[in-house]
């Protein structure tokens, strides 16, 4: 299967940057898409992407592509942390310390909190679904904003 080293997916609003190594995801940046349109050709995986993405904009449960992201370099604790955070469903958060406890490490909210700050796959890895305790919290794909954006596009702000 064909993956270009850098990919571009572009949404209504949002737009996804892609890293490509060796096959395997190393980072996805999420970003504005300020009104521009992509012309490049697109993998396949590019193209499903590009699918979910609109779908999920127009406020749609979506099943992202099973992806293959480059977690080796991270640590156990850190790909624990990423792969029970998969697990959290479309309109609905988790604490910092909740996360913690679905990855086995009950103690480590602090340690989820840099987890998540440098989480490399905003969206598809879905940390904007992880809140503090005490509101919204900070997110790594744009900031506070975005954040807001993806969840309300959720229904999350909306219950709250």
């Amino acid at each position: 299967m064909f993956l270009p080293e850098i990919e571009q997916i572009v949404g209504t609003r949002l737009r996804l940057i892609l890293n490509w190594q060796d096959g395997k995801l190393v980072e996805l940046s999420l970003l504005w898409a300020n009104g521009e349109n992509s012309t490049e050709e697109l993998s396949d995986i590019g193209k499903q992407l590009r699918d979910c993405l609109l779908r999920y904009e127009l406020g749609e449960h979506v099943q992202w592509p099973d992806l293959p992201f480059a977690l080796e370099k991270m640590t156990p604790f850190g790909q624990n942390v990423l792969t029970a955070l998969m697990q959290v469903p479309y309109g609905e958060t988790v604490s910092y310390g909740e996360l913690a406890a679905l990855a086995g490490s009950p103690n480590a909210a602090r340690g989820v909190g840099q987890v998540m700050a440098r989480n490399r796959w905003p969206l598809i890895i879905p940390c904007h679904r992880v809140v503090a305790a005490s509101g919204l919290g900070g997110f790594s794909g744009q900031g506070v904003r975005m954040k807001r954006y993806l969840l309300g596009i959720e229904g999350v702000l909306s219950r709250t």
